[in-house]
């Protein structure tokens, strides 16, 4: 491999002598949820570690949640990236500005005739188990990625569920556009994330068990106290990222805050060069999800 808590903050010293650049990372919530979560990182040539915590961030009165999340990332010194943890982009059905449809066969979009030539493909191989590709709520990236062997079957960027928060991300993007124009929101994906890791720490259940009732606690202590030991720089020096003991759980308390975690951990990483590198048509167009530059068949064996 190449290789506040709202209203509760933690805070850590700057490291003597090294300029220290921020990275966010945003779980968001439905838009009547409190449960949206910021967490900060930063990063210097000493390595990672973790700043602040802000959770069950809400609309309060007038005050929306993206005003909230808003100020929570102007006043994060040395800001260099921000990640989240849904889609944020939309399909190109949904994309799309033209005043007649001409139908998916004859539809001259780049993405949906890239889409129609992997079904096509997908169909001489006899893989009958997976859903159609639909370019109304699928994006070309996860018909190219995130279905299959990798990661198997992903729940449609455009679903019933992911659908809202598409349209939140992509409101906040707009939004940040007016009082942070250096910042873009970059998406990764958590659950692969995860399963990237399960791959390089032979990690078990990682996936299945994080997001679990009585165990899922346990399970994200578990993966937190991976990420934060000398251990993981076995793998890669980088990916160590340094949390205090007082700290893990507050981070493990919550699934939102633990993939806001995630998420901006990924844009630590993504910074020291461990992420996958955009294949040709996503450097030009939106779309791509950050993921590690590790896949299964580097799986150590366990």
């Amino acid at each position: 491999m190449r290789h506040p808590l709202e209203d509760k903050n933690h805070s850590q010293c700057q490291a003597g002598g090294n300029s220290e650049t921020s990275v966010a990372g945003i779980h968001l919530s439905g838009p009547n949820a409190k449960k949206s979560a910021v967490v900060v990182l930063s990063y210097n040539q000493s390595g990672a570690k973790f700043i602040s915590l802000y959770e069950k961030i809400g609309s309060v009165g007038s005050l929306f949640s993206d005003e909230r999340i808003i100020d929570i990332l102007r006043h994060i010194p040395h800001l260099e990236d921000v990640f989240v943890d849904c889609p944020t982009s939309e399909p190109p059905c949904v994309n799309c500005e033209r005043h007649v449809c001409p139908g998916v066969v004859r539809c001259e979009d780049v993405a949906v005739g890239m889409m129609m030539a992997i079904e096509q493909k997908r169909g001489r191989k006899g893989a009958h188990k997976l859903r159609p590709l639909n370019p109304q709520n699928l994006r070309l990236w996860d018909a190219m990625y995130g279905r299959g062997v990798e990661f198997g079957n992903m729940e449609p960027s455009y679903s019933a569920n992911l659908a809202p928060l598409v349209v939140r991300a992509r409101t906040l993007q707009r939004r940040l556009r007016d009082v942070m124009p250096q910042v873009l929101l970059r998406e990764t994906h958590v659950p692969f994330l995860l399963r990237q890791l399960e791959w390089a720490t032979s990690g078990n259940d990682w996936v299945k068990g994080y997001r679990g009732f009585e165990g899922g606690f346990q399970r994200r202590l578990d993966i937190l106290s991976e990420l934060s030991s000398r251990k993981i720089e076995s793998i890669s020096p980088s990916l160590r990222i340094r949390i205090e003991d007082d700290v893990l759980e507050d981070i493990a308390g919550s699934v939102e805050v633990f993939q806001a975690f995630m998420a901006a951990a990924m844009a630590i990483w993504a910074a020291k060069g461990l992420s996958r590198p955009r294949t040709q048509y996503f450097a030009e167009n939106v779309g791509w999800v950050e993921l590690l530059a590790f896949d299964h068949s580097q799986s150590p064996a366990k």
